[in-house]
C-alpha cells in the first residue's frame, strides 16, 4: 500500500514538473515585465482647457537625465490623428519646457498629449487638455416657467 501510494506521488510529480517545465523551479522564461527602470516623464500643461488662439505650456522632468536621449511630446486628436510632434531639449537637471500654438491645426475637442523620453526602456506618458473655441456664451431657458414680468 505504501508502495503504491509512493508511486503515484512520485508520478504526479514527475508530470507536474514536466508540465511547467524549468518554471516549476523558479529557472528560466524571460524576466517579469517590469517598468521601474525606464526612462519615465512627468509633464504637466498650465490649464486644463484652452481656447483656440491660445498657447499651451508643457512642464515637466524625466527621472533620469541622459544626453543621448530626446524627449517627444505629440498632440492627437480625439480620432487619434496626430496634430503635432516636437522633439524638446531636456536640460542637464532632467527638466523641460514646450509651447504649442493653438493655431490653424486645431480645432474644438479634446486631444491626448503622449510623452516619450527615448525609443528603448522609456513609458509613455498620457494625458489630455480639452480645447473650446471661444465663444462659448450659453443662453438657457426654461419654456415651461412663465417669465415673472408677465405675472
Amino acid at each position: 500500500m505504501k508502495l503504491k501510494l509512493f508511486f503515484i506521488i512520485t508520478m504526479v510529480s514527475i508530470f507536474t514538473i514536466s508540465a511547467l517545465g524549468q518554471s516549476a523551479f523558479g529557472y528560466g522564461g524571460p524576466p517579469a515585465n517590469n517598468s521601474a527602470n525606464n526612462y519615465a516623464v512627468e509633464i504637466t500643461s498650465d490649464q486644463e482647457s484652452y481656447t483656440l488662439g491660445e498657447s499651451v505650456m508643457f512642464t515637466g522632468s524625466v527621472n533620469k537625465y541622459d544626453e543621448d536621449r530626446s524627449l517627444r511630446i505629440s498632440v492627437f486628436d480625439s480620432s487619434n490623428n496626430l496634430i503635432i510632434t516636437k522633439k524638446t531639449p531636456v536640460d542637464t537637471y532632467g527638466k523641460f519646457s514646450y509651447t504649442v500654438e493653438l493655431n490653424e491645426k486645431f480645432s474644438a475637442g479634446n486631444y491626448i498629449v503622449k510623452s516619450q523620453y527615448g525609443n528603448s526602456k522609456s513609458t509613455v506618458n498620457t494625458s489630455s487638455l480639452m480645447i473650446t473655441t471661444g465663444n462659448t456664451s450659453t443662453m438657457t431657458s426654461n419654456i415651461s416657467e412663465i417669465p415673472v414680468w408677465i405675472k
